[in-house]
């Protein structure tokens, strides 16, 4: 489960998120392993005070028919406390024809995700676009055309990843697209080690930037970067990841709209012995559902709820908005005044302050009276449903006659405002 934290003191206090905590398991090949990429994911999650739990299994060559029936990548998924497992196949196989892809990667692609699903269904598998070739895929040219260049080659890696992950209900990391992007922007910038294939440490770091945009939905542009990577440099690699990621997320599949919590609370009725408030969340945004927490040991789920208090005090509401597995959570301050019934000798109201500024409370009754202020010359000047603190602001100076009314008693009390 992805959460996140949305904090409301007494109802008008600043917002704060909290910084975000993902795990990812990897599993792949040489192109994980080299520069040993989950860990430069995680560097740049840091330094923007975010953490990423990872592991991997990346043996070399692997393809995603290894890993359906390797014994550690089992076992790992197994373990079912990942938000993402990222999926990568052999580097040459999802560049083939589609009759090949449809046979050698696709089911395998299915067969990974199924596993993670049944294991948590909440992890997301997340499929690693990789790059194509520095000058194509020669060794295979022949019999697949595509492969004969760099483009070529890349298109359709493109091509098989986007549909593994349409397959499986999944997001696809594109890596390979800011891969493209940034070769066509800064041609004269080597991404690849002698082999034309294996990424060096700019290639590495670009593929870095991009899964942390995948995964944390954030901006890589200012992260940490390796010491052999000038800030020009490094810049220019953020700032692509961010371009190609974030333009278009709904091609990748990248969901990036998180759920809003928006929440009403108002007192619905006072008795002798209890509070009753009702909570809303229907203006709540992109959310599924909505769970709470009350404060006082009771939960409740819906978008409208009721929920009694027994006891006088302050209680911190908690609103949790879902969308799927997401989870936004939204705390904000009741009080509860005192429930109680006003004996027939307490029909003389106690206001405080006395003389008031701003606001008056009347503190011997239960505050579900309906109210009227008089002037001094007996004139209407305000009236409402006293739940809390009447605000005397708009009165000018002078004395004041407050008559409250419920059940057939009338209580009266004076007040000076000043």
């Amino acid at each position: 489960m992805k959460k996140f934290t949305l904090s409301l003191l007494l109802c008008f206090g600043v917002a704060l998120q909290a910084q975000t905590t993902k795990s990812a398991l990897f599993l792949g090949n040489s192109y994980t392993q080299g520069n040993n990429l989950p860990q430069l994911v995680s560097n740049i999650a840091e330094s923007f005070g975010d953490t990423l739990i990872h592991d991997k299994n990346t043996p070399g060559g692997h393809q995603l028919s290894g890993h359906a029936t390797n014994p550690t990548s089992q076992s790992k998924i197994k373990q079912g406390n990942w938000d993402y497992v990222v999926l990568q196949d052999q580097s040459q196989k999802p560049s083939f024809d589609t009759a090949f892809v449809n046979v050698n990667c696709r089911p395998y692609a299915k067969a990974l995700s199924d596993s993670i699903y049944k294991y948590n269904s909440c992890a997301q598998p997340l499929f690693f676009m990789t790059w194509g070739r520095k000058n194509g895929d020669a060794a295979n040219c022949g019999w697949n055309p595509p492969s004969c260049t760099y483009l070529g080659m890349q298109g359709r890696l493109r091509s098989s990843y986007l549909i593994m992950g349409q397959d499986n209900n999944a997001p696809t990391s594109p890596v390979g697209a800011v891969w493209r992007d940034f070769r066509a922007a800064h041609p004269n910038v080597e991404l690849y080690t002698g082999d034309e294939s294996h990424p060096n440490m700019n290639g590495s770091y670009l593929a870095a930037c991009t899964f942390y945009a995948s995964i944390f939905h954030k901006s890589p542009v200012g992260a940490w970067k390796p010491t052999n990577i000038d800030s020009t440099l490094a810049h220019n690699i953020q700032s692509q990841a961010n371009a190609t990621v974030f333009d278009s997320v709904s091609v990748w599949g990248i969901d990036t709209v998180l759920p809003k919590p928006h929440y009403s609370a108002y007192l619905l009725v006072t008795t002798q012995t209890k509070q009753t408030w009702h909570f809303v969340a229907l203006d709540s945004a992109n959310a599924d559902s909505a769970t709470w927490n009350f404060g006082n040991g009771i939960t409740g789920k819906g978008d409208t709820i009721s929920n009694s208090y027994t006891q006088n005090g302050v209680y911190q509401v908690t609103l949790t908005v879902w969308k799927n597995c997401t989870a936004i959570d939204s705390t904000f301050i009741i009080q509860v005044f005192p429930v109680c019934d006003i004996p027939e000798n307490e029909l003389n109201l106690v206001i405080a302050p006395n003389p008031a500024t701003s606001e008056i409370r009347m503190m011997n009754q239960c505050l579900n009276y309906d109210y009227t202020i008089f002037n001094s010359y007996g004139q209407p000047v305000l009236s409402g449903k006293v739940i809390g603190r009447i605000s005397v602001e708009t009165l000018k100076e002078g004395v004041y006659t407050l008559i409250a009314k419920d059940n057939g008693k009338v209580l009266r009390g004076k007040f000076i405002k000043r």
